[in-house]
């Protein structure tokens, strides 16, 4: 009996050192240090090494494939490697898309451990965001047509994404016996930077009944009123002058962070609910068939914004300010607004996999205190490898594509066809310049959609 018992407290020893050591389960991240310090200094090259010797040290595994897409692909953007940020772009976009299928049929594995184990199918505001690149690429690549497809992209991706996520929550309601899941709602319609650059690229090709539509939808998406500016993004340049457009990228990313959340158990109502803090009714519960109230927490992803020091964005041609720079869009709002859609799935799968471990732990501990009654160390550790194996496995999804920016500025000015140096200067709330980058010798061109593009992950 001694030695079943000793031979169970060096399985479960094991089990727990095999699951500490399994990076799979949690999210990583540490590799990001490295990577932004390349970002922030504008080291595009050497980011791009940081990034493979993660891949190499097993950073982006497999089931990560899309990240590792996502910040190849965002890296040669940044680089002025249009046509392979593309190539990387598009495996991020099919690889999104064939994860999220599979991500269905995989949903009961991720029921016993977490999400973590399931191949990234990305957040839909990467989704997005994927395609504001892509078309941004073929600009710069003077393929205008090219563009505007990817840009159609991201309203057929937007008008889906509610139908997608019923989808998911009818398919899970079907597989789990007396629970209901439900997806949620966003009144996100339009892409306020997507919009933009149809708006402009129609006017650029003359379409200006399209470009008009595209402005409306703009000022629907974007947060701040645009309309005086928008108009005067549609107004023919004057004389030989020709229109430039400036878009500046500002700040990091959107991030996740864990977020602590209540399950109640409650043998009276036969009832488990889920307690979301700052809601009255999350309206997250299922069937209890328990003998037992039990309260406990669980930790869920939430998408939160990252501060940054810029405020504002400033654009001096051959050394002097010429026109303004409007703030378009934040992307963290546009990752909360997308991310609600599928929130209830996830936090009620959640509730139900704690639920579900939480249990069977209760019930593994009721047996180890059986057979280990006279042998209180043994029990002791027993019991603590089985509270660590359940509080491990059940960590929040974090990942993330961390190199995205975070806000997005634009502006237009007019210019004669020539070539001119434009400085970008990023401004902090004191207006004291925190980051400057310059574009020497760039070719105005008439005839040519003009677009000027600059970054601080400031």
């Amino acid at each position: 009996m001694v030695r079943a018992a000793q031979r169970s407290w060096l399985l479960s020893l094991l089990f727990i050192l095999f699951l500490t050591s399994c990076a799979s389960l949690q999210t990583q991240v540490s590799h990001y240090e490295f990577i932004d310090r390349e970002f922030s200094a504008r080291q595009y090259d050497r980011a791009l090494e940081e990034i493979n010797n993660a891949r190499n040290e097993g950073k982006y595994k497999e089931k990560d494939r899309v990240l590792f897409y996502l910040d190849i692909g965002i890296t040669l953007h940044n680089a002025g490697k249009y046509k392979e940020s593309n190539i990387n772009l598009s495996k991020a976009e099919l690889a999104i898309e064939e994860n999220f299928t599979k991500s269905i049929s995989k949903l009961a594995a991720s029921m016993v451990l977490n999400d973590n184990v399931l191949d990234y199918p990305g957040e839909d505001y990467e989704d997005i965001f994927i395609n504001i690149l892509m078309a941004l690429n073929y600009i710069h690549m003077n393929n205008v047509e090219d563009a505007m497809v990817e840009v159609k992209k991201i309203d057929v991706k937007l008008s889906k994404l509610e139908s997608k996520y019923k989808g998911m929550a009818d398919k899970l309601s079907k597989s789990k016996e007396n629970i209901k899941f439900k997806s949620g709602k966003t009144d996100l319609r339009n892409s306020a930077l997507g919009s933009y650059m149809s708006m402009v690229s129609y006017n650029h090709l003359g379409k200006l009944d399209d470009a008009r539509i595209d402005k409306n939808r703009v000022q629907k998406a974007a947060r701040a009123n645009l309309n005086t500016f928008l108009e005067e993004v549609l107004k023919p340049s004057e004389g030989d002058k020709v229109a430039v457009y400036p878009i500046c990228f500002a700040g990091k990313s959107p991030v996740k962070n864990p977020l602590e959340l209540s399950l109640d158990l409650n043998t009276d109502l036969k009832l488990g609910r889920i307690i979301v803090p700052g809601e009255r009714d999350s309206g997250l519960f299922f069937k209890y068939e328990g003998d037992k109230d039990l309260t406990f927490k669980f930790a869920v992803p939430t998408i939160s914004g990252r501060k940054t020091r810029i405020k504002s964005v400033r654009l001096l041609v051959d050394g002097q300010p010429e026109g303004k720079m409007f703030l378009l869009e934040d992307f963290s709002y546009v990752a909360r607004k997308t991310f609600q859609v599928k929130k209830p799935i996830i936090y009620l799968r959640a509730g139900i996999r704690s639920y579900l471990k939480t249990t069977a732990n209760i019930k593994a501990t009721e047996k180890i205190k059986e057979k280990t009654e006279d042998k209180k160390l043994l029990g002791a550790i027993l019991k603590f490898t089985t509270d660590r194996v359940t509080e491990y496995s059940e960590s929040a999804d974090l990942r993330c594509w961390r190199t995205m920016p975070g806000d997005v500025y634009v502006g237009k000015i007019d210019l004669s066809p020539g070539t001119y140096d434009f400085t970008i200067e990023y401004i902090n709330d004191r207006g004291q310049v925190i980051d400057m980058e310059i574009k020497r010798g760039v070719e105005v061109k008439k005839g040519g959609l003009n677009l000027i593009e600059g970054v601080s992950y400031k």
